[in-house]
């Protein structure tokens, strides 16, 4: 992630809000000059809390664009077309989502080049704070209702989102997202896909599914 748009945006300041992350997040987004967040929700999965970051955590950068997302959502924009977009009075950049398919049962993200069009990742990742003045995202932000000057980019911008990686992984994620989904999250039914665990067997059919269903779209 930090590569993709250090790529694309050189220079670029990087947020990172961490839920008391046990992996090595932290250790990488600092070792990469990114600035780190953390936050508490006692080992809960809480979209609410998700949601209320989304919509007040840009309203203290320090540029006027800002972009928000996840760590395996990536949006395919560079510098110099944002420009475009900025001097066609663009306020918000609109995006055409793919939930990337790896062919191969491995971790080589780079290597994950096919997908299969997900209009749930149309999200508005990327908009011009000097306009907007509330971005209001619904719960799981795949929607928002936002409240300013309101201009949507006529070129839609490729969003790839990293979810079906291999097989372990899948389990491994599916499993642990169960484990702690929150109260509200059940009562709401929030985030229904990690209601109940994944099997080995569930696992392999979905993979050979998306990977029959998925096209080069890198």
């Amino acid at each position: 992630m930090i590569d993709h748009y250090r790529e694309r945006f050189p220079g670029c300041r990087i947020v990172v809000y961490d839920n008391l992350s046990t992996d090595n997040t932290v250790k990488i987004a600092l070792a990469n000059d990114c600035k780190v967040i953390p936050f508490d929700t006692n080992n809960q999965f809480q979209d609410r809390r998700h949601q209320e970051i989304k919509n007040s955590c840009w309203k203290i950068a320090l540029t006027d664009w800002v972009l928000i997302c996840d760590m395996d959502e990536l949006l395919d924009i560079n510098a110099k077309e944002l420009k475009a977009e900025e001097n066609a009075k663009t306020t918000i950049i609109r995006s055409e989502g793919y939930m990337m398919i790896n062919l191969k049962d491995n971790l080589n993200l780079a290597g994950m080049k096919y997908g299969i069009r997900d209009a749930n990742y149309d999200k508005s990742y990327l908009f011009n704070k000097r306009f907007i003045n509330e971005i209001n995202y619904s719960i799981g932000c795949h929607g928002c209702n936002p409240i300013g000057t309101i201009t949507y980019s006529a070129k839609r911008y490729k969003a790839y989102h990293y979810a079906s990686i291999c097989e372990n992984f899948s389990i491994e994620k599916r499993n642990k997202y169960q484990a702690r989904i929150s109260p509200e999250n059940l009562k709401n039914g929030w985030g229904s896909q990690y209601f109940s665990a994944l099997t080995p067997e569930q696992a392999h059919k979905d993979h050979l599914e998306e990977r029959s269903m998925a096209a080069r779209v890198r």
